[in-house]
């Protein structure tokens, strides 16, 4: 039976609505309406309850990730409600849970001033039970903080059932339908007064949505710049543009490394790799093809296994087509028994003849297990360690991830060790590097850059290169996005101003704006995600 509707007043509502902006997070609004109702009928009526339970488990079965959306909307309204004393939040680093709470003191938590705290069990290595005991005691050492696990890599409902006592509340963020994404289009379009009809509905529906997202929000800007409401003439323009790109010259794949920034010592060795490999095949004796690429997030690992694919297809390798298949955990890894190796198997078949990428490779070992003890990520690994043996001469497995978990795993599982031929270190940008990224985004879309950015860029770039979990070139590509949004307001507001020039301002306000956030956050040596 729900409580009273009264019970929520307008500004809980506006709050709320934010969820109605991002597809697959508006039927949570029901459940934080639930919590709110829950919360004040206590407060009113002084209900004799031990425990109040504001602690929320998420599940994503959409293909992206909004989990910061609606965390930064339970935060909101959780502070305004009063059931938090900060609307801050802290992502909590798994690994860390075990260090931080063996001695079970209370002055570990000391200092933490984030009102929601979230435990993120995708790198998690161990069962849920392992951890249920250091996660009670950090709830109960930190009663004035609510809590949400995000539930992913368990089976649904697994979580609330080893924690029952203190996650009483679940959310899901739901599929993503062609549908959805049509409805979500059209809104967008008749909020910003935008004309369109059904070719373009479909032609932009067509794309993930991530990719959705962006080409909106570069409509937009174009349409204010340039005073035109028919999306049809944008949408032609770019499949002008894109003709244009493919009848340039068709670059190889030994060019397209060579071109990439920075990397000198990774190019260097892939030549190498490439040379005894075409060496190797003329005497009849191809080595193991797979590799292990290690280094920080952004630093070109995808790009260059991708230009590796190419490589070999150019150089016919093991066959004269480019296949590259690109998989991720929830590619390789069933949620039920029985699923797993057949999954994995399907992945490394459509591999056949080209390389297999697999990224973040580190969380196939992070594993989860069923009632019977069965080992998914473990029959994951076996089921590749013999795809990667029984197909030497047809197969190329690409493993990449962060440097201390790729160890970890190599160092975990033996039969890696043994059939990766070849290991490339990814080191991370250096600043005048991540400023020719910069510079080179804003060539790709025929942006000038004042000749007085460069100090304050690279002085920028000097920071933040410091930061744990810095992400390098993908880093450099948000903060572009962001002075592009930056410099299209200044030159709608102001009259004569070139609408292909970046100035010193644009970017000054984007890095102020980001300083300001990151002062807003403590670091007490838990891993804090932005």
């Amino acid at each position: 039976m729900e409580l009273n509707e009264d019970l929520l007043d307008k500004e809980n509502e506006e709050i709320l609505s934010k969820l109605d902006n991002t597809i697959g997070l508006s039927k949570n609004k029901k459940v934080l309406r639930n919590i709110i109702r829950y919360h004040k009928v206590i407060k009113q009526y002084d209900c004799n309850i031990e425990f109040e339970n504001y602690n929320i488990v998420i599940r994503n079965d959409s293909n992206y990730t909004f989990y910061e959306e609606l965390i930064s909307v339970i935060a909101e309204i959780y502070y305004k409600n009063g059931i938090i004393l900060n609307k801050n939040i802290l992502y909590f680093n798994p690994n860390k849970i075990r260090q931080n709470t063996r001695k079970k003191k209370k002055s570990n938590y000391e200092g933490i001033e984030e009102g929601i705290i979230v435990f993120d069990l995708d790198s998690l290595r161990g069962s849920l039970k392992e951890i249920k005991e250091e996660i009670e005691v950090m709830i109960e050492q930190m009663p004035t903080k609510a809590f949400i696990i995000i539930e992913d890599e368990f089976i649904e409902g697994e979580v609330n059932a080893v924690l029952t006592e203190y996650f009483s509340w679940a959310m899901k963020i739901d599929f993503i339908s062609d549908e959805e994404k049509e409805e979500y289009i059209k809104k967008f379009m008749d909020t910003n007064e935008l004309t369109y009809n059904d070719e373009v509905i479909n032609e932009l529906s067509s794309n993930p949505y991530y990719v959705i997202k962006n080409k909106l929000l570069n409509i937009l800007v174009n349409s204010k710049i340039k005073s035109e409401k028919d999306v049809s003439v944008f949408l032609n323009e770019d499949k002008k543009l894109k003709a244009s790109k493919e009848n340039e010259t068709i670059k190889t794949g030994l060019q397209e490394l060579d071109e990439l920034i920075g990397l000198d010592e990774v190019k260097e060795q892939i030549k190498k790799v490439i040379s005894f490999i075409k060496t190797s095949k003329s005497r009849n004796n191809i080595p193991m093809l797979h590799m292990c690429f290690n280094g920080n997030p952004g630093t070109g690992k995808t790009t260059v296994a991708r230009i590796v694919g190419k490589i070999f297809a150019e150089e016919k390798i093991l066959s004269n087509k480019k296949v590259f298949v690109e998989a991720q955990r929830c590619d390789l890894i069933g949620k039920y028994v029985g699923h797993t190796a057949p999954m994995t198997q399907n992945v490394i078949n459509k591999s056949l003849g080209g390389i297999l990428f697999i990224d973040e490779a580190y969380s196939i070992a992070s594993y989860i297990r069923d009632e019977d003890g069965r080992d998914y990520g473990a029959e994951c690994i076996a089921t590749l360690l013999k795809g990667m043996e029984d197909n030497r001469e047809n197969l190329c497995v690409i493993l990449a991830g962060y440097t201390n978990e790729m160890q970890h795993m190599l160092d975990a599982n033996p039969g890696f060790e043994s059939r990766i031929q070849f290991k490339i270190d990814f080191p991370d940008y250096t600043s005048e590097e991540l400023y020719s990224i910069f510079k080179n985004l804003c060539y790709k879309e025929k942006y000038k850059i004042a000749s007085n950015v460069k100090e304050i860029l690279i002085q920028h770039f000097n920071i933040v290169r410091n930061n744990k979990n810095f992400s390098n070139a993908r880093y450099v590509r948000n903060l572009y996005d962001k002075i592009k949004i930056e410099q299209s307001y200044r030159v709608t507001i102001n009259a004569n101003e070139n609408v292909n020039l970046i100035k010193k301002c644009d970017i000054e306000k984007i890095v102020k704006s980001l300083k300001t956030n990151n002062d807003n956050k403590v670091k007490i040596g838990f891993c804090i995600q932005n």
